[in-house]
């Protein structure tokens, strides 16, 4: 029988000798995964799902090679459950566990089959356990976490429905307990370790998780679980250590998947059970052992709700399957809402053994924040597989069937809600207990949206305003995005206040639920000011939720004002440019000009940031010559502007023909430098940024190494590349003929009135 090296996460304090045969993600020996190519593996007719390496039919010479070299002596086809039933989902036929004599490290194999041409990938077996911590007191009368999470009051609206199956991935269970009576379905049941169908738990952690989640309730008998009617389905994936294969995981999920195509309604699925990344020395970047986050996506583009623990070592570490997006990820709190702490050390962290942390899905914060939310998971008292009942066990193992069982009666109360709906029920309405944590605690604020709350899940509403953000500037007519539902939803409505005072309503109450969508158009004209913008949602019990946002509405254009010079003056050389460019909510204000009285362009003299009364800018004109206008464009944070132009008329001055160092900036240089293209066919560009003292005709000149002359542009006087002050004229990296010119290292110069004013180096990498 092969080595099993799935972990549920119990810490079983067991001699150190058992615990140091078993570590997290641990390399099942003599055994690769691999999916070969369509036609190189055809098994034996009626074959079972293992059959020896000689009965098989292999149509490929070097894979009949490696198995020489390897002394592979048989194969599993790995998906075998899900294409019984689903014959046609051909993306998991030709996946194999080949089984091998050779001493060879696991690893060298896969990459060995990974590289042969009619492979399409091969990949170690590696071994996931229970997520669960060992009970330090024997006896416990009272389930504390079912009030802590408010299953009484949340049983008001459901007790769940026998209609429903959560399939519970683990030990197996004693179906025989007393208080599983009617509750186990085992027609579909598996045993992966013994390939029989069936799961009789012989460890105890199934039997555990499951009484957590469905344990008949009100029958006068031992314990109440989280959803009353729900059935159990039992999938046996650890043995009687608790440890088994990360292989059958990703195998039991498309199993699962597969029979909720045929309508077998199953509504959730729990995994007290992972493994960190197989590479110790890299704890974040993400894996796929064995296509398990494809199977997971399969299962809930089925429709079933994948609930797993986060894991006990104490870490952000990445754990499988619960970092990924399609499965919640469920950390541990204890009787004061605080992230459980345990005791003991973790055999595969060496830390404390404590309840792993983690967020994620916000912006801003590193990938490795990935838990989703919390329950209960300190001393707990459930069903045990001895057919009594056992108190004070510890894990994340056991916060995760609190979360599958809410699950059961969310779907019970509102069958239609999809994966993605029941989780952020979920997130949505936990109960934020961040206040509850010790700042110091390396966990602080990294135990999801929250811990779970039954009654809020099934009763809540949600009313989110996602847009517009908080403080914004907002004008004219703004479009309110968010969410306003729940399952209960009965309508909602949008007011304006003004100094805590509703001043207009947005919307006329609405029935319609919106879930990220546009609740109101706010025509906001003649409004100014600091304003709130209410959603205020209604349940049908006239319960009742709400979400406010502080916004500032401007619908009114800023000052822009040129007094000096006056329009029609005549000026030269030096023009110090005087007016106003202001507002209450002022952003900035741009100051440009354009040859004649009607510019077909403009070229910038000052960008500043700060609204100003006096003295805007100084221009150079020296250079230029003719009709001429000015113009002042002010920007409020609104978005709101006002222009104002003069018409001018420069007289001849002699301008002065040289460069000038902008602050600490060299005397020219090229951005990007290097200049990577993108293939012959790129659009990128580089710019050439140089400071002149005056307006007056210039050119630049790109040459290579050799002295050739590769590129040139000439710029007139006022222009961008010409103009006085900052310039920053740009190239796209073709030569004079409309080639793209070779990598190499390029010199430029800018020339004006025939001598060198400024030059530079260029490199390019296409």
């Amino acid at each position: 029988m092969r080595g099993r090296k799935i972990f549920s996460y119990l810490a079983i304090i067991l001699a150190a000798a058992c615990l140091n045969q078993r570590s997290f993600a641990e390399v099942i020996p003599n055994q690769v995964v691999v999916k070969y190519k369509p036609g190189v593996i055809i098994p034996p007719p009626k074959s079972l799902a293992a059959f020896s390496a000689k009965s098989a039919g292999i149509s490929a010479a070097s894979v009949k090679a490696l198995n020489a070299r390897y002394q592979v002596t048989g194969y599993k086809q790995l998906f075998r459950d899900a294409l019984k039933i689903r014959p046609d989902w051909q993306q998991l036929e030709n996946y194999y566990i080949v089984t091998y004599a050779a001493t060879d490290d696991a690893r060298q194999a896969a990459k060995e089959y990974g590289n042969d041409p009619n492979v399409e990938k091969a990949e170690i077996n590696s071994s996931v356990r229970a997520f669960d911590i060992i009970p330090n007191d024997p006896y416990f009368s009272q389930q504390w976490a079912l009030a802590k999470i408010q299953a009484p009051t949340g049983w008001a609206k459901t007790t769940g429905t026998s209609e429903a199956l959560i399939a519970v991935l683990d030990t197996g269970i004693n179906y025989n307990h007393e208080d599983f009576a009617g509750k186990v379905d085992l027609a579909d049941a598996k045993n992966y370790i013994t390939g029989t169908t069936a799961p009789l738990d012989d460890f105890g952690h199934g039997t555990l998780v499951s009484g957590i989640i469905g344990a008949v309730t009100n029958n006068g008998l031992g314990v109440a679980g989280v959803d009353w009617n729900v059935r159990i389905l039992p999938i046996k994936l650890l043995d009687q250590n608790g440890f088994g294969d990360i292989a059958d995981v990703s195998a039991a999920i498309a199993y699962l998947a597969s029979l909720k195509t045929t309508g077998k309604n199953i509504v959730a699925a729990n995994l007290s059970l992972g493994q960190y990344n197989s590479d110790p020395s890299n704890h974040y970047t993400e894996e796929d052992p064995n296509s398990l986050k494809e199977n997971c996506q399969l299962a809930y583009d089925s429709g079933i709700v994948l609930v797993a623990a986060a894991g006990n070592g104490n870490v952000d570490w990445n754990t499988y399957p619960a970092y990924y997006p399609t499965v919640l990820a469920v950390a541990a709190t204890d009787q004061n809402d605080k992230r459980s702490i345990w005791g003991g050390i973790d055999t595969s962290t060496h830390l404390t053994q404590a309840s792993n942390y983690g967020r994620k899905g916000i912006v801003g914060l590193p990938d490795n924040l990935w838990v989703d939310v919390a329950a209960p998971g300190t001393d707990i008292l459930s069903t045990n597989m001895n057919g009594s009942y056992s108190g004070n066990e510890d894990g994340t193992s056991f916060a995760s069937p609190y979360v599958a069982g809410l699950v059961g009666l969310l779907k019970a109360a509102n069958p239609t809600m999809s994966p993605a709906q029941v989780m952020t029920q979920i997130e949505t309405f936990a109960d934020n207990v961040d206040a509850a944590q010790d700042p110091g605690d390396a966990g602080f604020g990294k135990i999801g949206s929250g811990r779970i709350n039954v009654y809020r899940a099934l009763s809540g509403l949600i009313s989110i305003l996602s847009s517009p953000a908080s403080q914004e500037y907002i004008r004219g007519t703004r479009a309110i995005i968010g969410t306003a539902s729940g399952w209960n939803f009965a309508s909602y409505r949008l007011d304006a206040l003004k100094n805590g005072i509703v001043e207009t309503a947005i919307s006329a109450p609405s029935s319609t639920a919106v879930i990220n969508g546009q609740l109101a158009a706010w025509n906001t004209t003649g409004r100014y000011g600091l304003y709130t913008i209410r959603l205020l949602v209604t349940a049908a019990d006239l319960s009742s939720s709400e979400a406010d946002v502080s916004v500032i509405v401007d619908n009114i254009a800023p000052t822009a004002e040129i007094t000096s010079p006056a329009a029609g003056a005549a000026v030269k050389g030096l023009v110090t440019i005087s007016g106003r460019a202001t507002d209450d909510y002022f952003d900035y204000y741009l100051l440009d000009y354009g040859a004649g009285a009607n510019p077909a362009s403009y070229q910038t003299l000052a960008t500043v940031y700060a609204s100003a009364s006096g003295t805007l800018a100084s221009w150079e004109t020296s250079g230029l010559t003719g009709p001429y206008t000015l113009r002042l464009t002010a920007f409020d944070k609104a978005g709101n502007t006002s222009s104002a132009t003069v018409s001018l008329s420069i007289l001849t001055a002699t301008p002065t023909k040289s460069a000038q160092p902008v602050d600490s900036l060299p005397l020219t240089f090229a951005m990007p430098n290097p200049f990577i293209r993108s293939g012959t066919t790129g659009t990128a560009e580089t710019s050439f940024n140089y400071s002149l003292a005056g307006n007056f005709s210039a050119a630049i000149y790109l040459f290579d190494l050799n002295g050739n002359l590769v590129w040139q542009k000439t710029y007139a006087a006022g222009e961008n590349g010409g103009k006085a002050g900052p310039n920053n004229p740009s190239w796209n990296g073709k030569d004079l003929y409309g080639g793209s010119v070779v990598n190499g290292v390029y010199l430029y110069q800018v020339t004006g009135d025939k001598r060198v004013v400024a030059r530079g180096k260029l490199i390019v990498l296409n």
